[in-house]
């Protein structure tokens, strides 16, 4: 029996350059699209649906003969019989004719409808190919074995091409493309392309819309740009918001043989900024004859500057693809044999730039680095002119630095923010050289600065001052007995701060706080029931060093001597076990009774003194409401008042504050 068409392979052959070639669509779509250039297609278009896709140009066609001979042969090298396309003389960009054999890594079946006029005469085809059915006919002992595989001849259920040109059809789709967005598709056809728009005659549509240079979606975030040679200008053009554009050169030495690369390299003002979705776009692609060749050239270097992170590019090297030469890409198709001296000579080019462009990059970043804490926090501007000539020069360094760390503009304001308190407290320690030994390699050093002054407590202390302060008032605008005990108790146990200025709770203390609150309990169930009536609620906190009972009694409740007495040592006496039992019998503790009434409804200083004494020896004492609100706000009031000196920069950071909030989202927005 005679067959139109024709396939000869091995399932070796078709599982490693068919099956297994290529893991995406974007890669798969893109070898298709370089056929339809060097068939001399002005058009292109991708329709994408969830069971299908579909990919048709107008270019050239196919004559059986030259399915047979072309298209089906696996292995033509077109190049041996000429090197560029008979109309538009474009140098051809299939080589070892395989990539064809990359629809069947997403499809396990394949339309081809072609029409080609010759000679006035029309010539319609169109084939089915399966995946099965090729697995099914080329079956042998020996995988390396070449066999003939026929594909279907479609004679009815599809829609002839009304001009020349080919329509491939890809069903039965191995991968889930239900994503894979129109847009999705654009930008990464964008990327993958370099000969796409009317200056190339080259026209590419996904599901009816165009793809242009403005979906690639980058150009418009590079803040630096280095371009190379004079014809990519345009991709400076292109760069609208870049603040620094620098022609370098681009030749390449290789043999005695020079070379001229064309693209850029460019950098982003955040590193953010270089996340789309999954894809990472932190990279320096190679494309070869307008072509992807290597996804990524700058993973090689093995970077870690900090200006790495904000590298992204664009280099075209058609050298890498002359005609004359061995064929250099790996069998994979996506990127380029690393010991071959063509590939070596660009990378070195390469190392140099970037060596180039590190120094540069930092300098500029420097430059700019004040101007970029005035757009991110307005305040700056007038603390800056507050400052002498020579401590500018130090602001200026300390805000070039943080310029270059990799982090979004609300991070670089709260490290901003903060290192105008650092630069405070080196200028009144006549350390400002310190500055200069700043390393932000991340955004810990800045937090080494602040522990190696010892003093990162007292350059935030006023934000603490503020916090606690509005806490107080809190308690002086409660004038109901019953919503102050509310507030008390909510506030009282996890702020002991209000009990002593001195005090914070130890993190990391809750099982001694489980085991020191069922012993009280405990104690609590033997009690009497006046006793019981007369409890708010008890509580237990540690402290650096010391263990906290803490008794709320009801603020009308007037509590006896002798029943606060006997409460207290049976306290005293459960608290002085426990501390033995779980091995802290060395450690102080303290009971501290919160009343709101004096003792036996007596106010005697002389009584009240008594009370005390006898307390005392049982580790307690007392705490009247009224006065633990006022000693409190009395203590961090002369604070606020003693440091008045301090007050421009209190000023200041409360702006910062009031800018930096500016940035959050509603719900996180808080204003000290």
């Amino acid at each position: 029996m005679e067959h139109k068409f024709t396939m000869s392979l091995s399932l070796n052959v078709l599982n490693h350059l068919g099956i297994n070639l290529y893991s995406n669509v974007p890669a798969v779509l893109s070898e298709i699209v370089a056929n339809s250039w060097d068939a001399d297609a002005e058009n292109v278009t991708i329709a994408i649906s969830s069971d299908e896709i579909i990919i048709e140009d107008n270019g050239c066609g196919m004559t059986v003969s030259d399915i047979n001979s072309h298209f089906l042969k696996v292995g033509y090298q077109k190049r041996e019989d000429e090197t560029a396309s008979s109309k538009f003389k474009r140098r051809f960009m299939g080589r070892k004719g395989i990539g064809k054999l990359s629809m069947f890594s997403i499809a396990r079946e394949v339309d081809v409808i072609s029409r080609k006029t010759v000679g006035g005469v029309i010539e319609s085809n169109a084939l089915r190919m399966n995946i099965d059915k090729i697995a099914d006919s080329i079956k042998n002992e020996n995988i390396n074995a070449e066999r003939d595989y026929h594909p279907d001849v479609i004679t009815e259920g599809y829609t002839p091409l009304e001009k020349d040109g080919t329509r491939i059809v890809l069903r039965q789709l191995k991968k889930n493309i239900s994503s894979l967005t129109p847009e999705y598709v654009r930008k990464r056809v964008a990327r993958r392309f370099g000969i796409i728009g009317a200056e190339y005659n080259f026209s590419v549509a996904v599901n009816g819309e165009e793809v242009t240079i403005n979906d690639r979606d980058y150009y418009h975030k590079l803040s630096y740009i280095w371009y190379y040679g004079a014809e990519s200008q345009k991709y400076a053009d292109y760069s609208t918001k870049a603040t620094h554009k620098e022609l370098r050169d681009n030749s390449i030495t290789i043999s005695g043989e020079t070379y001229q690369i064309t693209g850029w390299i460019g950098t982003v003002d955040v590193s953010g900024d270089l996340k789309d979705g999954e894809e990472n776009l932190n990279k320096i692609v190679i494309l070869v004859r307008g072509k992807l060749g290597q996804e990524d050239i700058l993973s090689e270097y093995s970077e870690g500057g900090l200006y790495s992170k904000y590298i992204i590019g664009e280099i075209n090297a058609d050298f890498f693809d002359d005609d004359n030469a061995d064929d250099m890409a790996t069998s994979s198709r996506q990127e380029y044999k690393r010991d071959d001296e063509r590939f070596l000579a660009l990378k070195q080019f390469i190392k140099d730039e970037l060596k180039y462009i590190q120094g540069k990059w930092t300098d500029l970043r420097n430059e700019s680095g004040e101007e970029k804490a005035r757009e991110l926090l307005p305040a700056i501007d007038s603390w800056f002119k507050s400052l002498s000539v020579d401590n500018r020069k130090y602001a200026k360094k300390m805000f070039g630095k943080i310029n270059q760390i990799p982090a979004d503009d609300s991070k670089k304001r709260e490290v901003i923010k903060y290192s105008v308190l650092a630069f405070e407290k080196l200028r009144y320690a006549n350390k400002l050289s310190a500055i200069e030994d700043i390393n932000l390699e991340s955004l810990e050093s800045i937090k080494d600065v602040f522990l190696g002054l010892d003093e990162l407590e007292a350059t935030l202390y006023y934000q603490i001052i503020h916090e606690r302060i509005e806490i107080i008032k809190k308690f002086q605008q409660i004038t109901d007995d019953d919503m102050r005990e509310k507030v008390i108790q909510e506030y009282l146990f996890n702020h002991l701060w209000l009990l002593d200025p001195a005090w914070e709770r130890v993190d990391g203390t809750e099982y001694m706080e489980r085991t020191v609150l069922n012993a009280l309990n405990a104690v609590y169930d033997k009690l009497t029931s006046e006793e019981k009536n007369g409890r708010l609620d008890i509580g237990y906190r540690s402290t650096a060093g010391k263990h906290i009972v803490i008794e709320l009694k009801k603020a009308k409740r007037v509590v006896k001597i002798g029943e606060l007495t006997n409460q207290i040592v049976k306290y005293s006496e459960t608290m002085q076990k426990v501390l033995t039992e779980t091995s802290h019998a060395r450690e102080p503790f303290e009971i501290i009774c919160v009343l709101g009434m004096p003792v036996d409804n007596n106010d005697d200083p002389t009584h009240r003194e008594q009370v005390n004494t006898t307390l005392k020896a049982w580790h307690a004492r007392i705490v009247f409401y009224k006065e633990l609100i006022e000693n409190a706000y009395k203590a961090y009031n002369d604070y606020i008042t003693a440091n008045r000196q301090s007050q421009n920069l209190i000023d200041l950071m409360h702006q910062l504050e009031i800018e930096t909030a500016e940035d959050l989202p509603c719900a996180d927005k808080t204003v000290i």
